[in-house]
């Protein structure tokens, strides 16, 4: 208030005949309280705080308004001003210099064209070394600005021209110098914008449009480059795909395929001394992260400090398969140690990998790693088989992420013969943090209906997030014409069990699933035996468990382009999630898996049966493993499970169930 920015000059002239319009003059005495004039934060504030002008009085003809007033008003001569109101004074002395130079009013509009601009040149005189100020300690944002309020568009260079670009920083106007045209495709992407030079003349609305239009430009090109990733990344478009293509011969898959192979290729008697100096450095970094984390267990933080010294020094986020784990893991137990364990947890789950680098990592694991890939696979080769001749197919993903499971799967339906049946996903995840818990599975189902539109199938998105306890049957908004299939692929170890709560939301979940009624229930999980209360247990268990998948990783991503993703891997989700185990317990600690056999008795007990495995999709599978990956990952089968592992530890494992 009483800025500048407050000042409505129209208002002055809107009279057609300025001799007949009622004339008000202001009193600055200090006999009227019932009137407060406002502070002013402009550059036109007044010198005292206390002013209480008096009503308004008549105005004679010709009376020139001040900027400090919304309403026509004349000043006083400066004789009746008290000494204090020296801005006041300059003002009025600057107004009656005005007045005398003009000695006539040709019309209200050269009126007002000459009285605006010898104010505005005033004004910009006096903001000009606030304004250079500003540009340069205001920091550059690429966001969106609007106008003050009173501001209207006009190339005159008056007030709404002026007050803009303030607060704007020099690098946003340097960058106003050239604006995007038309985008331009160079080599089949959208990548570049040509420009053109700013006309001096533009206003505020041509640039305010000019920005929204690169804006516009830059999401269109960025959304194509993320749908090509999309699709080389997800589907299916490799003619002679070892997972789509019919099998060869069985004595051509028994010869490529032995189980356990991997396991039994022959090592040499003797080491050299480098080896077994690697070797004696590994088994020293394991026993030293155990003998930290007992100290932990019993709050020994003098001990576990000076361990953890030791395990710093010979360790490194850069180094091998054992100096690279142990680095996380040191981080783990420091943050245990700290009591800091959930704080640093969450900060690193709401750090969100974009998109584009998530499939980039999708590549990388999936070309070094099968258990992803084959996981889908068995989900949708299994979905595929029970719907056959369905006309309405609804589908239940729990923790459907960012539904990288499903474009292959509507590419292989639109590969069906006849007439596409009618698809309904109904997606359930976690809220995210921040004001739009739903926006990732709305994202997901967007392009899902990209994709159901570029396929010419009839789709239909629902998506939930909430807590998977809380969601009821109602909620699911199950119609018996359709079959009805439930997926949940690794999600459920986030859920808590008996050991935090008496009421198990993994029991409530399969529960409400086995209420559902549904005719398959796709279940995959990860085989850890990291779940134990008792702290050193499930430390050890955990160390073990991930030492297989960093020497994966540094087995099967070892090239040099592949390092950077093969790190990021293991920082943002390795690392992640055995800090969780390490460092967090109660209802924090969220990594919480079990074996596929403790998984196997607690859906019996809900009220399944499971299925038999399906012989031409884990042949495939097999086949698949032999061709594309390295020897030491196997494909095998035990009680009804597809199981997937490293060098003979079970990594993940599949099954299909049925309602009781």
């Amino acid at each position: 208030m009483g800025s500048c920015e407050d000042v409505e000059y129209g208002d002055i002239y809107s009279v057609a005949n300025p001799a007949a319009a009622p004339a008000r003059m202001l009193d600055f005495s200090l006999h009227q309280p019932h009137l407060q004039f406002p502070p002013s934060y402009g550059f036109h504030s007044l010198p005292a705080a206390g002013y209480l002008p008096s009503p308004p009085q008549s105005l004679p003809l010709g009376s020139t308004p001040s900027p400090a007033s919304t309403t026509t008003t004349e000043l006083e001569s400066p004789e009746d001003l008290s000494a204090d109101d020296a801005v006041l004074a300059y003002i009025n002395q600057f107004l009656l210099e005005d007045d005398d130079e003009e000695e006539s009013f040709p019309s209200p509009g050269a009126a007002m064209a000459t009285a605006a601009t010898e104010r505005d040149s005033a004004l910009l005189a006096v903001a000009k070394p606030f304004v250079d100020i500003i540009a340069d300690a205001a920091p550059y944002q690429e966001t969106p600005w609007m106008d003050p309020p009173n501001a209207s568009a006009g190339t005159g260079g008056g007030f709404p021209n002026v007050y803009p670009n303030m607060f704007m920083s020099s690098s946003r106007q340097s960058s106003c110098q050239l604006v995007p045209s038309e985008p331009v495709k160079e080599e089949g992407r959208c990548a570049v914008h040509r420009g053109r030079k700013k006309n001096r003349h533009d206003d505020d609305d041509g640039l305010e449009l000019e920005d929204e239009r690169r804006s516009k430009q830059s999401a269109l090109c960025e959304e194509e480059i993320i749908r090509e990733m999309f699709d080389n990344v997800l589907l299916c478009n490799c003619p002679d795909c070892e997972l789509q293509s019919p099998l060869p011969d069985e004595s051509e898959i028994t010869k490529a395929y032995v189980k356990g192979s991997g396991n039994r290729r022959g090592r040499k008697k003797g080491k050299t001394k480098a080896a077994a100096a690697i070797e004696e450095e590994s088994v020293d970094l394991t026993t030293l992260l155990i003998h930290c984390a007992q100290a932990a267990a019993i709050d020994d933080h003098r001990s576990s400090g000076e361990l953890l010294k030791q395990i710093r020094r010979h360790s490194s986020a850069h180094g091998d398969a054992g100096q690279r784990l142990a680095h996380y893991v040191a981080n783990g137990l420091e943050a245990r140690l700290a009591g800091v364990g959930s704080t640093v947890h969450r900060s690193l789950v709401a750090h969100r990998t974009s998109i584009a680098d998530m499939l980039k990592l999708l590549r990388l694991y999936g070309t070094a790693c099968p258990f992803l890939r084959l996981s889908r696979f068995f989900s949708n080769q299994a979905i595929l088989q029970a719907s056959k001749g369905a006309t309405r197919l609804h589908i239940i993903d729990y923790g459907i992420d960012h539904g990288f499971q499903w474009p292959v799967f509507l590419q292989r339906v639109a590969k069906l013969q006849g007439p596409h049946p009618r698809i309904r996903i109904t997606a359930i995840d976690l809220p995210q943090p921040g004001f739009r818990p739903a926006e990732r599975i709305e994202a997901t189902g967007r392009r899902l209906h990209d994709y159901a539109r570029m396929y010419n199938i009839p789709f239909e998105y629902h998506a939930i997030a909430a807590k998977w306890d809380t969601i009821r049957i109602e909620d699911l908004r199950i119609d018996k014409d359709e079959l009805l299939i439930v997926n949940c692929l690794f999600r459920m170890r986030h859920m808590m069990d008996e050991t935090v709560t008496d009421q198990s939301p993994r029991m409530t979940v399969l529960n409400t699933i086995r209420k559902l009624n549904p005719h398959l229930f796709i279940h995959a999980v990860v085989n850890g035996t990291y779940n134990a209360p008792f702290f050193v247990t499930r430390f050890k268990e955990a160390l073990f468990y991930f030492s297989s998948l960093f020497d994966m990783l540094e087995t099967t991503a070892s090239k040099l382009e592949e390092q950077e993703h093969r790190m990021l891997i293991e920082r943002d989700f390795f690392a992640r999630e055995a800090l969780n185990v390490i460092a967090c317990e109660g209802t924090e600690r969220v990594e919480r898996p079990e074996t596929y056999k403790q998984w196997q008795v607690r859906n019996l007990r809900a009220g399944f049966r499971q299925q038999p495995l399906n012989q031409e999709t884990v042949k495939k599978a097999r086949y698949k493993v032999t061709r594309s990956y390295n020897k030491d990952f196997f494909v095998d089968e035990d009680n009804k499970w597809m199981l997937q592992g490293w060098k003979g530890r079970v990594i993940v494992a599949m099954s299909t169930w049925k309602p009781s």
